[in-house]
């Protein structure tokens, strides 16, 4: 009898965890698609990841917190005055994403001398910040509170 039952609760438990699976790896999915691909139809809806922000949030908190002069564009001074007034042991992390010449290099696709919000970055994706550990030193390095 306690066989017959074990038998009828098995396909359930079984059916409880593979529906589980599916929901965590469709989130998972989600969510590193959104930190890649701004322009995804399922980010609307996604709530930010702190072990991996995504190039949108990352893009609203640099507009807000380093184009001092509000043009949508980062000039190569402001990001120097923001690397700048880093500590030194925060300075040496954000050797790991590179100089100033090196992100330029990736994230000025236009290489105009500025990065600018709404054409570099909508362009570069795939150089500019592309993985979450680097989205995550620039955060914390830069603005580690916004929340926007």
């Amino acid at each position: 009898m306690k066989t017959l039952r074990l038998f009828k609760i098995l396909p359930c438990v079984c059916f409880i965890l593979m529906m589980a699976t599916v929901v965590i790896t469709s989130t998972e999915t989600t969510n590193e698609e959104c930190a890649n691909n701004p322009e995804s139809n399922n980010c609307a809806a996604a709530v930010e990841d702190p072990k991996c922000p995504s190039r949108p949030h990352i893009i609203r908190c640099s507009a807000e917190y380093l184009d001092l002069n509000k043009n949508n564009k980062l000039d190569r001074e402001e990001l120097e005055h923001a690397i700048n007034g880093l500590s030194w042991l925060t300075r040496g992390v954000l050797k790991i994403i590179g100089s100033v010449d090196v992100i330029m290099k990736k994230c000025d696709y236009d290489r105009d001398g500025a990065i600018s919000i709404d054409y570099d970055m909508e362009k570069n994706y795939e150089t500019c910040l592309a993985s979450c550990f680097k989205r995550r030193a620039f955060k914390g390095a830069f603005f580690p509170d916004c929340n926007l």
